[in-house]
């Protein structure tokens, strides 16, 4: 079957594929990579969702992803051009313009996808920090538990109209915007819900009684983020939240992405150098053929 969009419920082969015996030894294996536990929203796992058609009928392990039914439902609409448009197909027919593509997807379906998530795992102040946690044994790849969900609802949405190493990008540019919106709500959930009352009102008399432990309790958040709130001076939160914050919404700039307002750890001076940054990216690929892509030598003739 060459037409990606035979892969569906109703085909025949499809469906005489999917009910084998083959297919259920595969999704199986899957299912215990996964621990049975949806890589979306971290409840249990009751299906096996492709992630590519690359290999249907004979799929590598890492071509599959555990999900829970409804996590499966939203990685399908994602996929249904029907029901998310793809920017390829509104891009592509006005030139070759893989960046301008990647730009356009990225400020569509990044908030749909942070959407999605606040909804199936919290969006409390705990929920979006547990989303940039590293899960590696050293504790150093940030941001994996969001990176594994875009994977997992996105990554089939690209395997119709792109090669690997550009379905890669594009599922990078998603999960690059999405960190920046979720930094913008936790800064601002930690200055508006946490830092305003305890600068302003609790510091002091629970610095002196060490009360510590009560404001965290009350907050909900855990002792130490309370230990951090304490030695913060209203202008950050934890390590390097500036830094951070300016190397993510960078590299929405170098993909033509202006930074989402709002920061207050961004100066004037941040947000004028990265908006020129986003525009000057955006004049360079523009709406047509990107500057850097083949372009067929009969439409280079064109005089």
């Amino acid at each position: 079957m060459s037409n990606a969009w035979q892969f569906k419920p109703g085909n025949p082969e499809y469906e005489k594929y999917i009910h084998s015996s083959h297919w259920r030894h595969i999704a199986d294996k899957r299912l215990e990579v996964d621990g049975h536990i949806c890589c979306v929203c971290g409840d249990k796992a009751t299906d096996v969702h492709h992630l590519t058609y690359d290999r249907f009928g004979n799929e590598a392990t890492d071509d599959l992803v555990s999900l829970c039914r409804k996590c499966h439902g939203q990685a399908e609409s994602f996929y249904d051009p029907a029901v998310t448009p793809w920017a390829m197909d509104e891009i592509k027919p006005n030139g070759n313009n893989f960046m301008a593509a990647m730009r356009v997807d990225a400020l569509k379906i990044a908030p749909l996808v942070f959407d999605y998530l606040k909804a199936v795992r919290g969006f409390d102040f705990d929920s979006l920090m547990l989303l940039r946690q590293p899960d590696d044994p050293e504790g150093k790849r940030y941001w994996r538990v969001l990176q594994k969900a875009v994977n997992a609802l996105c990554r089939k949405r690209y395997s119709r109209s792109c090669v690997e190493d550009r379905r890669t990008m594009m599922l990078e540019s998603i999960t690059n915007h999405i960190e920046v919106i979720c930094l913008a709500e936790i800064e601002h959930y930690v200055r508006n819900a946490v830092q305003n009352s305890l600068h302003e009102i609790v510091v002091t008399d629970y610095a002196i009684f060490g009360k510590w432990d009560a404001v965290g309790e009350e907050l909900g958040i855990a002792k130490g983020t309370a230990q951090k709130l304490r030695q913060d001076d209203g202008t950050s939160f934890g390590p390097s939240l500036r830094e951070t914050v300016l190397y993510y919404c960078g590299l929405d700039a170098a993909a033509g992405i202006r930074p989402v307002d709002g920061f207050a750890c961004l100066s004037e001076t941040d947000y004028n150098r990265l908006n020129a940054m986003a525009d000057y990216m955006i004049a360079v690929s523009g709406d047509g053929a990107f500057k850097g892509e083949f372009m067929k030598e009969e439409q280079s003739r064109v005089s």
